[in-house]
């Protein structure tokens, strides 16, 4: 992806139309990662393991050992030390795989959780909707089961907590990016329930690994910047691993930044995931004055198989809801 980020990075007067400002050309944020070097979670976990034991023998301050030491004993850990896969979005996927879901059932579920709940109602109260509902019933049918089954899958995300400090904000950025580019992958591929919303939302996963260890050690900023960029997709890998999830979402976490480095028959997946960041990153951008041309990254990524003007249009039907709901979508950092 760097000889992409060079050649977008040269064309000159982004933007620019008749008694306009040009905007601000800029890198694309997809160009800032790198694909796993393998489908098999062993080989990445061992090779992890090698690449931090090297970072940390070459770290030149105390904090940035501390720092490769703590993904070290991430990566020797059980599970990464990951909180559990929500089990409320377990039961609403089960639940909701039948052809007539049980209502009485589902609504259990949902009431069994206050988190989930005050979700709900916060979504069916916003500017989306013309009038408040009078009910727990009203509100789960305005904001729609499937959309209940995303907002309970995103809470994995929130259970990694990064503690109040210079990660945090980096965080809750990441948090957000995957929620918008797992509803544009979902649309690309027309199942709004699923592994594409899943592989999406999870694409950047691992960067939330490495900055709740950053967040407990102190390290040089650049030196954490290094490690996301160079590793998130790697140790996004083991976290789909550790959370169950099936080997189209792993891959699609593993090389959604470089979808075509994988075998024909597997890159579908990836690929949309590609596409999905691309246009989310390249509609933002565009929103905050800067030109960082996805649409002729995302015909770079595609070899042909998607216009570039669809996933930019989905792109910005999902930033405009997300910013009905109450979200700074255009002013968060990501």
């Amino acid at each position: 992806m760097e000889d992409q980020r060079t050649r977008l990075a040269a064309v000159p007067d982004a933007g620019a139309e008749d008694g306009a400002a040009p905007f601000q050309v800029v890198d694309g944020a997809w160009s800032d990662g790198v694909a796993a070097k393998t489908t098999s979670t062993v080989e990445v976990h061992s090779r992890l393991l090698r690449v931090m034991a090297k970072e940390r023998d070459a770290a030149s301050t105390a904090q940035d050992r501390m720092f490769a030491g703590a993904l070290i004993e991430v990566l020797d850990s059980p599970n990464l030390r990951l909180p559990d896969f929500p089990e409320t979005a377990q039961k609403l996927d089960r639940q909701l795989a039948t052809l007539d879901p049980n209502y009485s059932q589902v609504m259990h579920t949902i009431e069994a959780d206050p988190t989930l709940v005050g979700r709900i109602w916060q979504i069916a109260r916003s500017p989306r909707f013309p009038k408040p509902p009078n009910s727990l019933s009203m509100a789960v049918s305005r904001v729609g089961l499937v959309e209940i089954w995303r907002i309970s899958v995103q809470m994995a995300l929130e259970a990694i907590r990064i503690p109040d400090g210079p990660y945090k904000a980096m965080a809750d950025g990441n948090r957000l990016h995957g929620v918008l580019v797992g509803d544009v992958t979902a649309a690309l591929a027309k199942e709004r329930r699923g592994p594409q919303f899943l592989a999406g939302l999870l694409h950047d996963v691992g960067a939330l690994v490495i900055l709740e260890a950053a967040a407990r050690t102190n390290p040089d900023a650049r030196f954490v910047d290094r490690l996301i960029a160079q590793h998130h997709s790697a140790f996004g890998m083991l976290v789909a691993k550790a959370w169950s999830m099936g080997p189209d979402v792993i891959r699609a976490v593993g090389f959604h930044h470089d979808p075509n480095a994988i075998s024909a028959g597997l890159m579908e997946l990836p690929r949309l995931v590609a596409i999905a960041d691309i246009a989310v990153s390249g509609a933002l951008d565009h929103r905050r004055a800067r030109e960082s041309f996805p649409e002729l990254a995302i015909k770079q990524v595609a070899l042909g198989h998607m216009e570039p003007s669809r996933p930019m249009v989905l792109a910005d039907r999902t930033i405009d809801r997300l910013e009905k709901e109450g979200l700074d979508v255009v002013g968060t950092a990501f």
